[in-house]
């Protein structure tokens, strides 16, 4: 199987935010906070066109998307000296999993990172997702920051 990663086109935006939906069910097992039957409906329409955001798809042969991912340039005014970017989704649907898409997409949002002249990807991944937390630090990214949550 031949695999493509590239920009989104409009056609993809509908896929993509049910992609979403089932990344935000597939989080569930990690913050049992998460409603069951939350779908996503015409989120990613907002960001397609603008230029401080980044949609990528994974595709086969067939055109049939297989994963996505999404990141921004985080608008922080003037706090930081260098611009930072968000990879904010990444989602390889579960039968295309282990075949190296996920990190692709990561070095394409790298890349678009780069070109844009980002200094710094942020991202954000529950503590008990080792086989993410692993794929991200193979890409590079080190533990820098930690969101508390309590429950009151």
């Amino acid at each position: 199987m031949e695999i493509f990663i590239k920009e989104a086109i409009k056609d993809d935006i509908k896929e993509i935010n049910n992609l979403l939906t089932d990344l935000i069910q597939d989080e569930r097992q990690y913050d049992k906070n998460i409603n069951k039957n939350y779908a996503v409906k015409n989120y990613y329409e907002q960001f397609f066109e603008k230029k401080d955001s980044c949609m990528i798809v994974a595709k086969d042969e067939n055109n049939n998307i297989l994963g996505y991912g999404f990141g921004f340039i985080m608008d922080c005014g003037d706090v930081y000296d260098d611009k930072v970017a968000q990879l904010d989704a990444l989602y390889i649907k579960p039968e295309y999993r282990n075949k190296g898409i996920a990190r692709q997409i990561i070095q394409y949002f790298t890349e678009w990172s780069k070109n844009n002249k980002v200094s710094y990807i942020e991202l954000k991944v529950f503590n008990n997702n080792n086989k993410a937390i692993k794929l991200y630090e193979k890409e590079g990214f080190l533990a820098d920051k930690k969101i508390l949550r309590k429950k009151i």
